[in-house]
C-alpha cells in the first residue's frame, strides 16, 4: 500500500499538461496572515502574473508570447487568460489570469504556467478574462488612439484626450495634466448600476488638487461624483435634491502609487478603499439604478474640475466588489505582489520534470564590479587547480620511486654505500642518497674494507641533513597558492557581494523608490560573487589538504632515511679519526 501510495505521489508530480510545451512554472497564492491576509475564497478572479528577468527566463517563450499557457492546479484544465504587454527585449510582461479557485487564509493555491512551444499559436481569449461584473477594464497600455475595454461588453472610449505611453504601475498607463484632459466612456444600458456598483484604479498624484474629478456618471439630478480636494478624497452621490457626501477625512498621499476603489451597495452602503483596506464608509438613501449619462475620468463633460495626475488600470464594475476581493487586487496587482509567488522552472524531458536554474539570468544581470572581483577569482581558481594538479602528479612520481629506490636499496644494507642501480630521477630518497654518496668523493671499486674519518661522515650528515631540507622545500613549493584561494577567495567573494549591494542600495536612493523586481538582479549580481569565492575556496581546501598529509607523510619517510641512512654509513665505514 505504501509503495503504491508512493507510486501515485511521483506520478502527481511528474505529471506533464501537454507534451508539447517543454518548460512550466508553478506559480502560488498566499492568502493567509503571512501573505496578502485575505479570508475569502475568490471566484475567478483575475491575477496579474508579472513577469521579469528575475522570475522569468524570456529566451525560452516565443517573442510574442503566444505560447503561455496557463493550466490549473490539477493540471489538466486550462484557464482564459490575455497578455496586457510582453516585451522580451525588456524582459517584462503582464499577463492577467482568470483563476478559477483561490482559497482564503490559505497557501495552498496555485496555477501552473506552461511555454517554451515554438510551433503553439495563441491561446488568449480576452473577453473571458474577466467575469460579467466587469462593465468596464482598461490597462491603458495603448501607445496611441482610444484606450480599449477588455471586458466582454467592450465599452470603448468614445473620447480621450489624456497622455498615453508613459510608465504606469501595470505597464503603461494614463497622465492627465489639468488641462481638461478628459476619458470619456458614452452611455449604454450595460452600465446598470441597480446591484451596485465599484470603481477602482491605481492613482498618482504629484501636487494637491482643486476639486478634481477622478470619475463622474450622471446627470445634473442624478450622479456619482469621486473627487480629491487638495489630498482628500470625496466620495459624491446625488439624487434629485438630495447630495451624500462623505466626510473629508480620506488621504490619498502624494507621490508614489495608491489603489483606490469606491463601492456602492445596493442597499446603500458607500465604502471607500485605499490600497486595500477600508478607510470610510457612508450610508445614502437611495438606489443607483436609472442612474444615466456618460462616464468621464479625469474630468466633467465640460472639461472643467481637471485632475493633475496619473491613472492605470480603472475597472468599472455593476457590483459592489467585497473587501477581500478589493485587498486582493491591491495584493496582487504591486510591485511586490505578496500575494503571488514563482517557483523553480520546470524542464520536460521523457515525461519528467526537472529543476532548471537561473545561470543564464544570473550571468546577464552581474555588474562591471562584479566581472572584475569574478575575474580575480577565476585567475586564482586557475593558480590553485594548475598547483593541485601538478603537485598532485608530482608527489604521485615520486612515491612510486622511491618504492623503487628502497625495494633495491633494500638489498645492500650490509655495505650502504655499494648502490649502482638504476637512476629514479623523481625520488627524493634518491637524490639524498646520491647527494650524501657525492660528498665523499671518489670512492674505491671495492668498498667492503673502505673506511671514513669521523671528520668526513660528519660532512656527510650536514650534505644529508642540508638534501633534507631542498627535498622539503620541493615538496611544500606553490602551496601558498592554495593557503591564497583558501583564505582569500571568500574575502573577495565578500568584497564583491558587499560592493555589489551597496551600490543596488544607493541605486534605489537616487530613484527614489524600491521594489523587487528592481533590487532582485543586483542583489543576485552582487551574491554572485561570494558564490564563486566559495567555488575557488571549497576544492582548495580539500584540495590542499589531501596535498598536505601526502607531504608530511613523504617528509617523514625522508628524515626517517635521512638518520637511517647516516647511522649505517656511520656503524659499517666509520673510523677511528
Amino acid at each position: 500500500m505504501v509503495i503504491l501510495t508512493w507510486s501515485m505521489v511521483l506520478c502527481s508530480a511528474h505529471a506533464w499538461w501537454n507534451e508539447d510545451w517543454k518548460y512550466r512554472k508553478k506559480i502560488g497564492f498566499d492568502t493567509a496572515a503571512t501573505g496578502a491576509d485575505i479570508k475569502q475564497n475568490l471566484a475567478g478572479f483575475p491575477v496579474l502574473i508579472r513577469l521579469h528577468s528575475g522570475n522569468f527566463d524570456f529566451t525560452r517563450a516565443k517573442e510574442n508570447g503566444e505560447d503561455l499557457r496557463f493550466v490549473a492546479s490539477d493540471d489538466l484544465s486550462l484557464l482564459k487568460y490575455h497578455v496586457e504587454s510582453f516585451d522580451p527585449f525588456d524582459e517584462i510582461a503582464f499577463i492577467w489570469v482568470k483563476v478559477p479557485d483561490i482559497p482564503g487564509s490559505s497557501n495552498q493555491g496555485a496555477v501552473w504556467m506552461y511555454y517554451g512551444n515554438p510551433e503553439a499559436g495563441s491561446g488568449e481569449d480576452k473577453k473571458n478574462s474577466f467575469d460579467e461584473g466587469y462593465l468596464g477594464v482598461y490597462h491603458l497600455n495603448e501607445i496611441e488612439g482610444f484606450p480599449q475595454d477588455v471586458s466582454r461588453y467592450m465599452m470603448h472610449t468614445a473620447e480621450f484626450t489624456a497622455g498615453l505611453g508613459l510608465a504606469g504601475i501595470i505597464g503603461n498607463g494614463a497622465t492627465f495634466s489639468g488641462a481638461g484632459n478628459v476619458m470619456r466612456i458614452p452611455d449604454n444600458p450595460v452600465l446598470d448600476f441597480s446591484r451596485g456598483f465599484t470603481f477602482s484604479t491605481w492613482i498618482k498624484m504629484f501636487s494637491p488638487q482643486t476639486d478634481a474629478y477622478v470619475f463622474y456618471k450622471g446627470t445634473l439630478e442624478e450622479n456619482i461624483i469621486i473627487s480629491v480636494q487638495g489630498s482628500e478624497l470625496i466620495v459624491q452621490v446625488k439624487h434629485n435634491e438630495q447630495i451624500y457626501k462623505n466626510d473629508a477625512t480620506t488621504q490619498i498621499p502624494l507621490e508614489g502609487w495608491h489603489h483606490l476603489a469606491v463601492t456602492i451597495h445596493p442597499e446603500g452602503r458607500v465604502t471607500i478603499y485605499l490600497d486595500g483596506a477600508e478607510i470610510q464608509w457612508m450610508r445614502i438613501k437611495t438606489n443607483l439604478a436609472g442612474y444615466r449619462g456618460d462616464i468621464y475620468v479625469g474630468a466633467d463633460a465640460s472639461g472643467t474640475h481637471s485632475f493633475s495626475g496619473d491613472l492605470d488600470e480603472i475597472r468599472i464594475s455593476g457590483i459592489a466588489r467585497s473587501a477581500d476581493v478589493i485587498r486582493a487586487d491591491f495584493e496582487s496587482q504591486g510591485p511586490q505582489a505578496p500575494m503571488t509567488s514563482f517557483s523553480i522552472e520546470e524542464m520536460n524531458e521523457n515525461g519528467s520534470g526537472m529543476p532548471v536554474f537561473y545561470l543564464a539570468t544570473i550571468f546577464k544581470n552581474i555588474t562591471l564590479d562584479g566581472l572584475v572581483v569574478i575575474f580575480l577569482l577565476l585567475i586564482l581558481s586557475g593558480g590553485s587547480w594548475v598547483v593541485m594538479i601538478s603537485k598532485g602528479v608530482f608527489l604521485f612520481n615520486m612515491s612510486k620511486d622511491d618504492r623503487g629506490f628502497l625495494n633495491q636499496y633494500e638489498c645492500i644494507q650490509d655495505t650502504p654505500l655499494s648502490f649502482k642501480g638504476e637512476e629514479f630521477s623523481n625520488s627524493g630518497l634518491y637524490r639524498m642518497y646520491h647527494a650524501g654518496r657525492r660528498s665523499l668523493g671518489d670512492l674505491p671499486e671495492d668498498i667492503s674494507n673502505f673506511s671514513i674519518s669521523r671528520k668526513r661522515i660528519e660532512a656527510l650528515k650536514a650534505v644529508l641533513e642540508k638534501s633534507y631540507i631542498e627535498e622539503s622545500k620541493r615538496l611544500n613549493s606553490w602551496l601558498v597558492v592554495l593557503i591564497m584561494s583558501i583564505s582569500g577567495g571568500p574575502f573577495l567573494g565578500l568584497l564583491g557581494t558587499v560592493w555589489g549591494v551597496m551600490n543596488t542600495f544607493a541605486a534605489m536612493a537616487e530613484a527614489g523608490e524600491a521594489n523587487i523586481m528592481a533590487i532582485a538582479p543586483g542583489v543576485a549580481s552582487a551574491l554572485s560573487t561570494t558564490v564563486f569565492g566559495l567555488i575557488v575556496a571549497i576544492p582548495a581546501l580539500f584540495g590542499y589538504n589531501y596535498l598536505a598529509g601526502k607531504i608530511r607523510d613523504i617528509t617523514a619517510d625522508n628524515g626517517i632515511f635521512v638518520d637511517q641512512l647516516a647511522l649505517k654509513i656511520d656503524t659499517v665505514y666509520g673510523g677511528e679519526s
